[in-house]
């Protein structure tokens, strides 16, 4: 059985394949410290909030790319603590509103609660002083916005939905 030889570019072009295939499974993350609007090339990237993400400096509204079949973001609080401040997630647009909803617990008190958009123009979601555990997953089928997540808040009412 004899040996077959592989050329230097042969190698570097699978090299390259490679790297360009761990670069679609790890895009990477966004560090959201303020009022930022998304691109639709972040989509799959990872939005990291909260007080060792560098924190929140106040309220923040986080503005979704137009609508585009497959866009994907996920949104994970990292804190030592309860923020002091709320995240607003906002798709632009009434006609491209949320589908889907969020369960929400209250850690002072016992109460938890499932909170839904209205399903026909609620494109506005305002989480209010989140904490550990908390992430949002955001799917775009091409004019709605799909929500699904889980927030650990201080407060009994931590999820609002709301029109533009």
């Amino acid at each position: 059985m004899g040996t077959k030889r592989v050329g230097h570019s042969r190698i570097q072009k699978l090299i390259n394949d490679n790297q360009k295939e761990l670069h679609h499974r790890h895009p990477g993350y966004i560090k959201l410290t303020e009022t930022k609007s998304l691109e639709a090339s972040d989509s799959g990237k990872k939005i990291l909030f909260g007080p060792l993400a560098g924190g929140l400096s106040a309220d923040a509204t986080l503005n979704l790319p137009s609508a585009e079949n497959g866009l994907y973001f996920r949104l994970e609080y990292v804190g030592g603590a309860a923020d002091a401040e709320d995240l607003l997630i906002s798709t632009g647009s009434n006609t491209n509103f949320f589908i889907g909803g969020l369960l929400q617990h209250d850690i002072g008190g016992e109460d938890g609660a499932a909170y839904h958009p209205n399903l026909s123009s609620n494109s506005k979601v305002t989480i209010l002083t989140p904490d550990a555990g908390t992430y949002v997953e955001l799917f775009c089928d091409g004019t709605n916005w799909f929500i699904n997540g889980y927030v650990n808040s201080a407060t009994d009412t931590g999820v609002v939905f709301a029109d533009q």
